[in-house]
């Protein structure tokens, strides 16, 4: 199969999945927003975050966010770092969305694959969007653990109500346990130097 081929594939599995996002409750603009603002971490769940995750103009994003704003789906709350900043999350009515979000059938047809091949999608995939985001001007999202800035457990330098909590070393907070596997839109890939790398 050619490349042309496996990117049409990827394209159209893309179109069928917006599609299911026209279910009459939430465009598929909005559907993206409540699942990115359901998988951020702290740190990314902001209007800026959403449009860089979306390669979106941060307008685009705010509609998005407004809508859901008023729908009850989401809510906003100060940073406590930085009462001019606000951070979303979804609310009990958006938890209840997300529950049965479109979305979820490319999960389960995924999810119909074997162990193997999930693992090999997940990194071609990993790879292809890599390569788009170096590419353009796009920033790259992933997870903690699969973060460059991603620090062990803490040596107790910083205040943590659980020990075993890792830190991000960029930002130089712990990081609890459940936001680990969360987006972070700080995010750089372990196989990349980074010469502003801070040390531990």
């Amino acid at each position: 199969m050619s490349a042309r081929e496996t990117a049409e594939l990827l394209l159209q599995v893309g179109r069928l999945v917006q599609a299911e996002g026209y279910d009459g409750e939430l465009s598929p603009a909005q559907w993206m927003a409540l699942r990115f603002f359901a998988r951020a971490n702290p740190f990314s769940r902001t209007p800026s975050a959403l449009a860089e995750f979306q390669a979106t103009t941060r307008g685009t994003a705010t509609q998005a966010i407004k809508a859901l704003e008023a729908g009850g789906y989401l809510v906003r709350q100060p940073f406590k770092t930085d009462g001019r900043s606000v951070s979303l999350r979804l609310t009990s009515k958006g938890k209840k969305a997300n529950a049965r979000d479109p979305f979820e059938v490319l999960v389960r047809a995924v999810d119909s694959l074997d162990a193997t091949e999930r693992t090999a999608m997940r990194r071609a995939l990993h790879q292809v969007l890599s390569t788009l985001a170096t590419s353009g001007a796009h920033r790259r999202f992933g997870v903690c653990q699969d973060c460059t800035y991603f620090g062990g457990e803490m040596c107790g330098n910083l205040p943590s109500t659980d020990p075993s909590a890792a830190e991000c070393l960029l930002l130089g907070v712990p990081i609890q346990p459940e936001d680990v596997g969360l987006l972070c839109v700080h995010f750089q890939p372990m196989n990349e130097h980074r010469e502003d790398r801070p040390t531990p």
